[in-house]
């Protein structure tokens, strides 16, 4: 499994969302923004054949595919209400670095 850490506060967030037995958090890495490659986040149900589980508790399960799993090694997820960028942020201490906005990263 890969190590993935999540505050208290997103995982709060999180929560807010229809996760539960069969839900789960899906996120992966494809290509796109300034840097190169982006996150794609949304809930889904469909659990494939190269699909791994990356962070999981209590109902807050959270799996990619094999390609994206090895991008999100040691990813950092935290949420803020600011007024200017409120919304998720994620911090990859393995990108080799990241567009202005903070939306897109490269590998």
């Amino acid at each position: 499994m890969s190590t993935i850490s999540i505050t208290d506060r997103a995982q709060s967030e999180l929560s807010k969302l229809d996760l539960g037995e069969s839900n789960f958090l899906r996120i992966n890495v494809i290509p796109g923004g300034c840097s190169g490659m982006t996150y794609s986040a949304a809930v889904d149900t469909d659990f494939g054949e190269e699909d791994v589980e990356v962070f999981a508790a209590d109902t807050l399960r959270i799996v990619t595919d094999q390609g994206s799993a090895i991008f999100l090694e040691g990813l950092h997820i935290d949420y803020s209400d600011d007024l200017i960028r409120s919304g998720f942020r994620f911090t990859n201490p393995n990108a080799s670095g990241s567009c202005g906005c903070g939306a897109s990263f490269g590998g």
